[in-house]
């Protein structure tokens, strides 16, 4: 055995052959059209940044998880792990973008995790901001066109949108008593789905919630279900009132997966700064399909001015995961419009000419480059799911015609090859 055939593709990446691709094409195609239906306009940034540009943002935490090395230059470089930096250091650096901006992007990024199911080292990620808007508008707007692909993806019905507000979140800590800083507070609430009501009792006494502040709080974490349904026991705080009109919003959007308000929801502390939001599978099986919020200081961060935002990204991973479990994964299947099946050398640039103009007129066309007999390259062509054989061989040539075969009915006519070249 050579060298060559013992290595393999590394942990936590994947390879994708054609019609694997052609399904994820479908997919991706899919949150293109919806993104741009709703007035984004698409961009793209570099894949390799300086470190510093994630610690500025995000902390030492997320560096932990990078790709990152010393470059030849001596600099401290990483693969990215998320967009949002990139983006915000774009909007900084762009006085004159008219607002609000309404960005959206599907790429690859990179993290060193332990790769487990719906987690891996490196994964395509659609995102989508709003930046110049404080209103609740700009949040209805983001959440509704998270729904909106879901939905558009046949995933209508088949998951729930949760959505919190930090702000309303420590409106709501202070009202107990919880004095002090909220951080560590908000962290051990962030972790209340991973451990058992014990184990969360005793983490919120470790950062000096005493019982009766703790039964409360886990009375209103208890507390999710439709905002307007609500209101007797949230109305009485500010933020409560914004969260409900951001509801009222996206309702207005006809979305038709559930969204729910669920004050246990809190995400990302280094920058989230009042809305919060997750997408989960229906049964809630699977990690969360996608997530986001509102983070109005980060474009601060790298020289801007102080610019409102709000976003969220979809991983493609746990996606797919839930699209083939619920059975709305395109079919993965390779095809064509044509095949150009050339018989003899002097057909051969005939074959050609044929080919150009199908593929001028938008046309998906395969053309002989094998030189093989015409049984064989039926088969070939059955292989690749074409829908109809064009047989050019040297006898049609000479008489200006070519034999169209119709793969699914098999049925076969002779046409001039103006008609084709010229229709």
């Amino acid at each position: 055995m050579s060298t060559l055939d013992k290595i393999q593709k590394l942990k936590g990446f994947r390879e994708f052959y054609p019609e694997v691709m052609a399904a994820r094409r479908k997919v991706f195609d899919t949150m293109h059209r919806v993104a741009r239906s709703f007035g984004f306009h698409e961009i793209d940034t570099p894949s390799l940044e300086p470190l510093e540009l994630f610690r500025i943002k995000s902390g030492e935490e997320i560096v932990q998880q990078t790709f990152s090395f010393v470059d030849k230059g001596g600099r401290e470089v990483t693969l990215i792990p998320e967009l949002t930096p990139s983006v915000a250091r774009m909007v900084a650096n762009r006085k004159d973008l008219p607002r609000p901006v309404k960005w959206y992007s599907i790429g690859k990024m990179w993290r060193y995790e332990e790769p487990q199911s719906g987690r891996l080292r490196e994964f395509y990620q659609f995102n989508a901001d709003i930046f110049g808007s404080p209103k609740p508008e700009a949040d209805a707007e983001v959440i509704a066109l998270a729904m909106k692909i879901l939905d558009s993806l046949d995933l209508g019905g088949k998951y729930i949108m949760r959505v919190s507000d930090r702000i309303l979140m420590e409106e709501i800590l202070r009202g107990i008593g919880v004095e002090g800083d909220l951080w560590e507070v908000l962290r051990v609430i962030d972790k209340k789905e991973k451990v058992d009501e014990e184990k969360f009792r005793e983490m919120l006494s470790g950062v000096g919630l005493v019982d009766k502040q703790i039964d409360d709080l886990l009375s209103i974490l208890d507390v999710r279900g439709r905002c307007d349904e609500l209101s007797d026991v949230l109305g009485k705080y500010p933020q409560y009132q914004r969260l409900s009109r951001i509801f009222e919003l996206v309702e207005a959007y006809n979305v038709k997966g559930e969204i729910i308000l669920d004050l246990s929801i809190v995400r990302g502390l280094a920058y989230y700064s009042s809305t919060v939001f997750e997408a989960h599978d229906a049964k809630r099986e699977l990690r969360a399909i996608l997530g986001g919020g509102r983070y109005d200081g980060v474009v601060e961060l790298f020289g801007g001015e102080h610019t409102p935002a709000v976003g969220f990204a979809i991983g493609d991973a746990v996606l797919e995961i839930l699209m083939k479990r619920e059975g709305v994964w395109p079919e993965e299947k390779i095809s064509v419009d044509y095949y150009i099946a050339v018989i003899g050398d002097s057909a051969r640039k005939t074959g050609i000419k044929i080919a150009n103009s199908l593929r001028e007129k938008g046309f998906r066309v395969d053309l002989d480059v094998m030189g093989r007999s015409l049984s064989k390259q039926m088969k070939y062509a059955a292989r690749i799911n074409a829908r109809k054989v064009i047989i050019v061989g040297e006898d049609e040539v000479k008489k200006g015609a070519v034999i169209i075969r119709d793969m699914a009915s098999g049925e076969q006519e002779e046409k001039r090859i103006e008609e084709i070249v010229e229709s």
